[in-house]
């Protein structure tokens, strides 16, 4: 996605943002304003509705509904005349972001971006809703015109009802303290959630489509190394080593993408963002750490080479992420077609590549340009296929580099695909942290020293006169006082290096932060920090403990101060910590995975008391979250299996409420989650055939779409290995009813061998 920075006839208020994702609508026909009270006090002289339309620059469907909505004339002279529109990037202001997440998620039971809530004047949601198609929103701008001109009562009533649900759930984590330390059963229980949904054959922890979670792999890792259960090193290697060898992983140019949207980790959605390259490059190095496989190294090593060709600014700090498409074809950058690869390879590079990479088919998605090419993945580790062929590691990571490099001096004459060059803190820290570990683990001083350029660009440059910082820098501009997780970040990248190179002034600088995160975000009452400073009011102050694609910043900050306190020695920090897991210890007893960080943290605490089982009232708020789960509305159950021979077959069994509906499989729409499912067995060696049934056609406002109602049954053959043990059925379904859709659930029901 291309844009530009020069100032044009047709620009709109966004010309004048530091934002890559505002100055991409900066031309649009769309008579955008950037949050502020500008904006807010049109809508309220008008009496007008407000759009937040909320999103970020590598965003694919943001993108799409640009194309599709945005750019149309007559769509923007609609929204001109009805509603006053607000464009915001969700990595500036994550704050805004969450909570308008919260109330989508609340109305639509889903979220995702672009994130498009219609709020009242005074920025309490009453409508909301992801992607819309062209014809969808045009009509949904009429009706909302429509009803704010005849009668606003309802809609307002409406917006003070969620509005104080959202602060009813916002303020129950806040004042989710316990009288004690959570109990160490809690690390316990969260090992064996991730050995329930453990993927033995092909990695990973849930269905596709498939997410690193590297919350949970660093957790597994850590886990391993502090108490030496195999069965964590098992999850976390297979995991890391299966995503190794599949097309998320970019083979060519070294980094991950973002998520993949197959089982096999082999069809990645192509976005590149900077926290996943610091997570994943960190869980490599760890890995590589327990293991001293040459394999997990040169993964690792592929992570950090590639930030600092592609995402690095050449005075030290790092970009925040690569799109996806390129021209408004997802993947186009990173696809090969055999012409292309012959082209580019001699003969018996190319004999080579063909004998040690497969190519995996994109899936075409309706009414979208498909990219002429297929993704490249390896069949096997290397160090495997060396083995088997009687070569020596070094000489075939030899080959592998000659050919790659040959890959990459020809995937460098396309056109690259639009770069964020924007620099968060909180994502910088990060990616310090995970150098600075890298650089000490494999004894890089190029990595030491690429963290203490990027630290030492933030602290020179997004760093005030008072000691606070700021939250984004591009092109000589810092803006935004920073967030909690700006500083929490930070200080564990600058203890990372003082491990790592011991210069007192990192570790200087990581506890001025810690003092000045503690003046500005902590709350005396309950304990715990909040995610914002409070000099400017939304709806509610949250505190956000929860993990979510980053680690929380209060969780970070626990590990920060159990860093600190094993530098130093001094109890203060370790009592911090141990103050920050009480603020929160209700909240991670009720709900262990939601607070992976947290009870990682806990871990390397390693305090055995036991939690004050706190009395859980049932609340409004509470009511709202069940009401959210496709569980409320589905039930699951197994028929008892039919053997024969090495083989059963066990039928899964949905029993779905009236007036509800699953998406059937394949669901119609890639942004609807299928129902599919699964089974397990310990060797991770079952072959497994779902027969899925017949679905039924119905009408939505979102187009005819195919889904399964009532009770549903989906029989699977399972050809199991010897010596199968614990056998389990997982199923996977999202609960509809018409165009509004459930967050997802997942179910493990044990099958019962004879």
């Amino acid at each position: 996605m291309t844009f530009s920075l020069s100032t044009h006839a047709s620009a709109n208020r966004l010309i004048d943002s530091s934002s890559p994702y505002l100055l991409q609508h900066a031309h649009n026909p769309v008579d955008w304003y950037p949050w502020g009270e500008e904006a807010f006090a049109k809508a309220r002289k008008e009496n007008k509705p407000i759009l937040l339309s909320i999103g970020y620059s590598t965003c694919y469907w943001c993108h799409v509904m640009e194309r599709e909505i945005f750019e149309n004339p007559e769509i923007a002279k609609l929204m001109n005349e009805s509603i006053v529109s607000i464009k915001i990037d969700r990595e500036q202001r994550p704050d805004v972001d969450d909570l308008y997440m919260t109330a989508t998620q609340m109305m639509t039971h889903s979220g995702g971006w672009p994130n498009n809530v219609f709020v009242t004047p005074d920025l309490k949601p009453f409508y909301a809703g992801t992607y819309f198609p062209p014809a969808a929103f045009s009509s949904l701008i009429q009706q909302i015109h429509y009803i704010w001109m005849q009668d606003q009562v309802p809609l307002k009533a409406q917006a003070e009802r969620l509005a104080s649900a959202i602060i009813r759930i916002k303020q129950q984590e806040n004042n989710a303290q316990s009288s004690s330390l959570p109990g160490s059963r809690l690390v316990e229980a969260l090992i064996s959630h991730f050995s329930d949904y453990y993927d033995n054959r092909l990695g990973g922890f849930y269905q596709a489509p498939k997410f690193p979670n590297e919350d949970a792999l660093l957790f597994l890792l850590e886990a391993y190394r502090l108490t030496s259960n195999n069965t964590c090193l098992e999850m976390a290697r297979g995991t890391l080593e299966k995503m190794a060898e599949g097309g998320i992983h970019d083979h060519v140019g070294g980094g991950f993408h973002r998520y993949a949207t197959d089982a096999q980790w082999r069809i990645p959605h192509f976005e590149k963002m900077l926290y996943n390259q610091a997570l994943l490059g960190r869980a490599y190095t760890e890995l590589y750490a327990l293991s001293n496989k040459p394999d997990d190294r040169v993964v690792a090593e592929g992570i950090f080479d590639f930030t600092l060709r592609q995402m690095t600014h050449k005075d030290g700090g790092f970009y925040s992420a690569l799109d996806a498409e390129t021209d408004a074809v997802e993947g186009a950058y990173y696809a090969w077609t055999d012409a292309e690869l012959q082209d580019a390879l001699d003969t018996d590079s190319y004999a080579w590549l063909m004998k040690h990479y497969g190519l995996a088919e994109i899936p075409k998605i309706p009414g979208h340009k498909h990219v002429d090419g297929r993704v490249l993945y390896l069949i096997q580790p290397l160090s495997e296929s060396a083995t088997a062929e009687g070569l020596s590691y070094e000489d075939a990571v030899k080959k592998q580099q000659a050919v790659m490099t040959s890959l990459r001096e020809s995937r460098d004459k396309r056109k690259l695909p639009h770069l964020d060059n924007k620099i968060i803190t909180s994502w910088n820290g990060l990616m310090i942290d995970a150098f600075a570990r890298a650089g000490l683990c494999m004894r890089k001083l190029e990595y030491t020293e690429a963290s203490r350029r990027a630290a030492d660009f933030i602290l020179a440059n997004l760093r005030k006169q008072d000691g606070s910082l700021y939250r984004t820098w591009r092109d000589g501009q810092a803006e935004i006082s920073a967030y909690f997780e700006d500083y929490a970040f930070m200080i564990q990248g600058l203890v990372s290096i003082y491990r790592a190179a011991k210069d007192n002034r990192y570790l200087q600088a990581a506890k001025e932060l810690a003092a000045k995160a503690k003046q500005l975000f902590w709350d005396e009452k309950h304990g715990g920090y909040y995610f914002t400073d409070g000099s400017e009011l939304l709806l509610v102050r949250m505190k956000n403990a929860v993990d979510s694609a980053i680690p929380s910043g209060n969780a970070v900050m626990a590990q920060a101060l159990l860093d600190l306190y094993e530098i130093t020695g001094d109890a203060e920090w370790k009592q911090q910590a141990e103050a920050l897991l009480i603020a929160f210890g209700q909240a991670i007893t009720e709900n262990p995975r939601a607070y992976t960080h947290m009870v990682h943290a806990l871990l390397r605490l390693n305090h055995v008391a036991p939690a004050a089982k706190a009395a859980q009232q049932p609340d409004e708020a509470v009511t709202l979250r069940e009401a959210m789960v496709t569980k409320t509305y589905v039930k699951v159950g197994a028929s008892a299996p039919k053997r024969e021979g090495n083989s059963l077959t066990v039928t899964a069994v949905l029993d779905i409420a009236q007036g509800w509906h699953v998406n059937a499989n394949p669901a119609s729409f890639d942004f609807l989650i299928s129902t599919s499912v699964d089974v397990r067995e310990d060797s991770g060696k079952a072959e497994v055939e779902p027969a899925y049934p017949d679905a039924r056609a119905m009408t939505t406002p979102l187009g005819d779409i195919n889904v399964y109602e009532g009770k549903v049954s989906i029989p699977v053959k399972v050809t199991l290995p010897g010596n199968a043990e614990n056998l389990r059925l997982l199923v996977r379904a999202q609960a509809c009813k018409d165009a509004t859709c459930l967050a997802p659930s997942d179910w493990i029901v044990p099958v019962k061998l004879k």
